[in-house]
């Protein structure tokens, strides 16, 4: 699993753009994003669209609208955009591991786990990745863009979270600690 968190050494856009031109409302997806603050983390939960028919999954942009495209025998098809975050789909993990319940009071920093979230409109979904935690505040913990736990304890939308692996005993990147996000404008 940690290998597979790792993802692609380089991303297939053209196979993403005709793999989510087959996505509809409702389809459960499985989506591997990167990013600098988060690190790698898989996200599968049912496909939604946006009132700009964008596909989301867990509450994130996964591609864009759809758009008529040729494919190699120039037959029409319908293609999305890939976001820029995503870094493999269709993602799909044909290993084995063995997740071990865990309680968020245990859990650090490095640590890789999968967590599933219950979030309307987005239903229930799993997002497995690396925990980071907050630089200044070492009780609050995410998961991809999802909160963990707080100072005031588990989240409220984590429905459960089991250890796939400590810090220091995966290969899955680990991101630094979250640093406070500055907007430029806000006083």
């Amino acid at each position: 699993m940690d290998t597979f968190i790792k993802g692609p050494s380089k991303r297939d856009v053209a196979g993403m753009k005709a793999a989510f031109g087959e996505v509809e409302v409702g389809d459960v997806i499985s989506v591997l994003y990167k990013t600098a603050r988060f690190g790698n983390f898989l996200i599968t939960g049912a496909a939604h669209a946006t009132v700009l028919d964008d596909v989301m999954v867990g509450g994130l942009n996964a591609a864009a609208a759809k758009k008529k495209a040729k494919d190699v025998d120039g037959a029409e098809v319908m293609q999305r955009q890939p976001d820029k975050d995503v870094r493999a789909f269709p993602a799909t993990f044909d290993g084995e591991f063995s997740p071990e319940k865990i309680e968020v009071s245990e859990l650090n920093h490095g640590d890789l786990v999968v967590a599933s979230f219950a979030q309307s409109p987005y239903g229930d979904f799993v997002v497995t990745g690396v925990v980071t935690e907050a630089q200044n505040d070492h009780d609050y913990l995410m998961v991809g863009p999802w909160i963990l736990k707080t100072t005031d304890g588990k989240a409220p939308r984590l429905l459960s979270v089991q250890c796939v692996a400590t810090g220091g005993n995966h290969v899955a990147p680990v991101p630094t600690r979250r640093g406070l996000v500055e907007v430029d404008g806000l006083a």
